[in-house]
């Protein structure tokens, strides 16, 4: 388990041991860190003015150290509201070394992955869940089963919004004959509103 940054102080509300902190620790406080080290948690500190976020450079620490599925929490909302390091996370789901593991960004309300044709990808997103099918770098031609409204070898173009919150009928299948597709799992929209 990695912690990034300042996000390595959710891991104990969550029950989550970390065994390694990664990034340039501009939201994490050095006592923190200090914290950390004092656990045994490794400790690696990337320089603040770099080529990658500090995201990818945990992403690339998890393949390196031989993950085969890689589940990045928190991965949208924990921004602090930067729609630049949240799009450049959905970005690294398309990079070489993600695409060589199961790799997903998981938060509160959604688990978002990359699926490459060709590919048959069972969902286990309950019945009433939310999913979209977003063309990624492309268009693709995608095949479903088990949502509100299939769809059978058909186009999805990108820059539409077409796959959009379709509904689970439970466990669906998502088949992609054609080029690269974010598929985005989300809650039942009634179960959002009950927790509200």
């Amino acid at each position: 388990m990695i912690g990034v940054d300042g996000g390595a102080r959710a891991a104990a509300p969550l029950g989550l041991t970390l065994h390694l902190i990664i990034g340039d620790f501009d939201t994490l406080r050095a006592d923190e860190v200090d914290a950390f080290t004092a656990q045994g948690v490794r400790v690696a500190r990337s320089p603040h003015e770099k080529d990658a976020t500090d995201t990818e450079l945990a992403l690339l620490a998890a393949c390196d150290e031989g993950a085969s599925r890689v589940e990045i929490l928190g991965a949208l909302g924990a921004s602090g509201g930067r729609s630049d390091h949240s799009l450049g996370t959905i970005a690294l789901l398309a990079h070489p070394r993600a695409r060589a593991v199961d790799c997903s960004l998981l938060d509160a309300t959604s688990r978002i992955r990359l699926l490459t044709a060709p590919v048959r990808f069972a969902s286990d997103a309950a019945a009433g869940a939310v999913i979209s099918l977003i063309p990624w770098g492309g268009g693709a031609t995608v095949s479903t089963e088990r949502l509100r409204w299939p769809l059978q070898r058909e186009q999805l173009h990108e820059g539409s919004t077409r796959g959009l919150s379709n509904v689970s009928l439970g466990s669906p299948f998502v088949e992609v004959h054609d080029g690269p597709l974010l598929l985005s799992e989300g809650p039942d929209p009634v179960d959002q509103m009950n927790e509200k």
